[in-house]
């Protein structure tokens, strides 16, 4: 071997490794030790913090009722009145706007449950499991009993317009849910004296718990579906 070939040979263990390369383990020849996310480090797993964004996830989702109740108001078909002396009538024999105001509240929930699970699913990897799951429901329902109440404020005011509208006044009854038992005094009274059942019958959610019931099962698709066992861990799926 000349001396140049024994020059090279001693320099090229020693060739630093760039910057940029990753650490090996000293027990794998060759094998890169890949540096956790800051989405999978334990400090970030804490439950206290699990608990916080979902309760983010919730206020956030609730704040939608806002925009759920506006658009669904303007989507609905809405019943035409006419008053008359003492009272009102329908213009329509059988108007189909008394069922559709629930079938629209309920396919705007469905939609809006689907989207909002996979976003949450993809958008808050870090955090996927129960805690979020918990935050979907609880956000939903609270959707959509807010979109409920601004549809009954609606449905108040439109009554109290009838009443004192002169006769032959056409009117436009805004959509309302109907099929809904919710009364959260009344079921308070009634677990006071021991009535369970009668506290449950205050409690019929109806249109209010699609979104709930849709996030839940899209959510619960995406964990099935997924290959992390953890659900949130940095291996790719």
């Amino acid at each position: 071997m000349t001396d140049d070939a024994e020059r090279t040979a001693e320099l090229r263990p020693a060739e630093a490794l760039p910057d940029d390369a990753p650490e090996t383990d000293p027990g794998l020849p060759g094998a890169a030790v890949a540096e956790p996310s800051p989405q999978d480090r334990p400090a970030d797993r804490t439950l206290g913090r699990d608990l916080l964004a979902a309760g983010a996830l919730a206020v956030l989702l609730t704040a939608l009722g806002f925009p759920f109740a506006m658009l669904w108001q303007v989507i609905t078909p809405r019943v035409e009145y006419v008053t008359v002396e003492g009272g009102w009538y329908s213009v329509e024999t059988y108007p189909d706007g008394y069922v559709q105001a629930d079938l629209y509240f309920s396919g705007m929930g469905l939609l809006l449950g689907v989207i909002a699970a996979i976003v949450a699913w993809y958008a808050m990897r870090g955090r996927r499991g129960p805690t979020v799951l918990l935050g979907l429901v609880v956000g939903s329902i609270g959707c959509q009993v807010l979109a409920w109440r601004i549809g009954a404020a609606e449905w108040d005011a439109f009554w109290t317009a009838v009443a004192a509208a002169p006769p032959g006044m056409h009117m436009w009854r805004p959509p309302s849910v109907l099929f809904v038992a919710l009364d959260p005094a009344a079921a308070w009274d009634a677990l006071k004296v021991g009535h369970v059942t009668t506290a449950l019958e205050s409690f019929q959610l109806g249109a209010l718990g699609v979104m709930a019931l849709a996030a839940v099962f899209t959510y619960t698709v995406c964990a099935g579906w997924s290959r992390r066992p953890s659900l949130r861990s940095d291996v790719p799926e």
